[in-house]
């Protein structure tokens, strides 16, 4: 299943994206950054909606299809909720991030790498489907 291996990449980058800013916390606000703008908001809607329903689809081949379904509506929702945020209040809660303590950003980005981590473990074939 092709799909997998696209859901386990994505789930890498996410887990090196959460590394690479557990040693610099302040490269999670210049990402961040990207997406504030109408453009990028936009972006951000359709790759959170997008990976939401990758983890929908694949959800049934992994170990956890339960809680990969579960955080494939939270994605999607997440992603659909951003354009009702808005664009105005985003980059106030950026701004409110990036005004936090480093340690702060970190456990944010720990927890990337958590969730990068556990996308990647679900999906990854067990020994039997190998």
């Amino acid at each position: 299943m092709k799909i997998r291996w696209f859901v386990i990449a994505w789930g890498a980058v996410v887990m090196c994206f959460g590394a690479w800013s557990m040693v610099q916390p302040l490269g999670l606000t210049q990402i961040a950054d990207l997406f504030l703008t109408g453009s990028g908001l936009w972006a951000a809607v359709a790759l959170r909606v997008g990976f939401g329903v990758l983890l929908w689809v694949s959800a049934p081949a992994s170990r956890m299809p339960r809680t990969l379904r579960v955080l494939g509506a939270l994605f999607v929702l997440g992603g659909l909720a951003l354009p009702v945020v808005g664009l105005e209040r985003m980059q106030g809660i950026a701004e409110w991030g990036a005004g936090q303590d480093g340690s702060v950003l970190r456990l944010v980005a720990l927890m990337a790498v958590g969730l990068g981590a556990f996308i990647v473990w679900s999906m990854w074939p067990r020994k039997s489907e190998v």
